[in-house]
């Protein structure tokens, strides 16, 4: 289950962070102006649809939605590696894997 009250705790340390308003955001992305500030100030459990969550989480440098999951999305030691990965070939990719399970197989020994 998505905890949309941690998303949008880590879209507001984005926002400040980044200097950005959630209505700067959302025109910058196309959107319609008030979008990502309802978002962020609804009481409910509403969430934005997947097309433009995808939008805010790429403008933010981010590479899923799923990064905003955590308590600090600027310094979660996950999505570093993650941006890395998601821009290798699939062959690149899969030797990557094998390397990893190669060293943490030998770690467990």
């Amino acid at each position: 289950m998505i905890d949309w009250t941690q998303r949008k705790r880590s879209l507001r340390v984005l926002c400040a962070f980044n200097n950005v308003a959630p209505t700067q955001v959302a025109l910058e992305l196309g959107m319609s102006p008030n979008t990502l500030t309802k978002f962020l100030n609804s009481k409910s459990a509403r969430g934005l649809n997947s097309d433009n969550l995808g939008l805010v989480v790429r403008y933010f440098g981010l590479t899923d939605a799923s990064d905003l999951d955590t308590d600090n999305p600027l310094g979660d030691p996950k999505i570093a590696p993650r941006k890395i990965i998601d821009g290798l070939s699939p062959d690149d990719a899969l030797d990557l894997c094998r390397e990893l399970e190669a060293r943490f197989k030998e770690e467990e020994k």
